[in-house]
């Protein structure tokens, strides 16, 4: 009889509390997706250099509508808003295959080719990181700031490019 009330006052003190550890588990939970979401002010926090393109870059990046496109949605990013992945996949996908393939003629070296794989790569890193529900925020901002480089380093390589072309060096024979 003394061992049927202590297996029963055992029973009792297993079920109650596994139902606080339940509790506990549900509020944890809602905090670490609150702390997942990327703002606007997390977004500000992000580092980095930023170029503006040559005059003459310009020219011809107006009519590169994929590129034209990307730089759209990555200004959206510094925003916080990332339609960009969430609008329609197959836009999403054939922008990002289409940019390597509809490099201009007058900036397609294998130095700007190379970047610009590396911005879709880092894109692509980007949306995996932001639809995956157990990537905390840093790992997402990391992301971000990837893409954010990447971008500058196409703009700068885009620039180089200009750059040398406007040298007139005469070389000696």
């Amino acid at each position: 009889m003394k061992y049927f009330g202590v297996l029963i006052l055992l029973v009792i003190t297993i079920i109650t509390s596994c139902k606080k550890v339940n509790k506990i588990e549900l509020k944890e939970s809602d905090v670490s997706q609150e702390l997942i979401v990327v703002s606007k002010l997390d977004v500000e926090t992000i580092k980095y250099v930023e170029y503006v393109l040559d005059r003459k870059a310009k020219n011809i990046l107006t009519s590169w509508q994929t590129y034209t496109d990307v730089i759209s949605a990555i200004n959206e990013f510094k925003k916080a808003e990332f339609k960009f992945f969430n609008d329609n996949e197959e836009i999403f996908s054939s922008t990002i295959d289409e940019l390597e393939m509809t490099i201009p003629d007058k900036i397609n070296t294998i130095a700007i080719s190379s970047r610009i794989l590396v911005l879709k790569t880092k894109l692509l890193k980007l949306k995996q990181q932001l639809e995956l529900s157990n990537t905390s925020k840093k790992e997402k901002l990391q992301a971000l700031k990837e893409v954010f480089l990447a971008n500058e380093n196409v703009t700068l390589q885009i620039n180089k490019k200009f750059e040398k072309e406007a040298q007139n060096i005469i070389k000696p024979y």
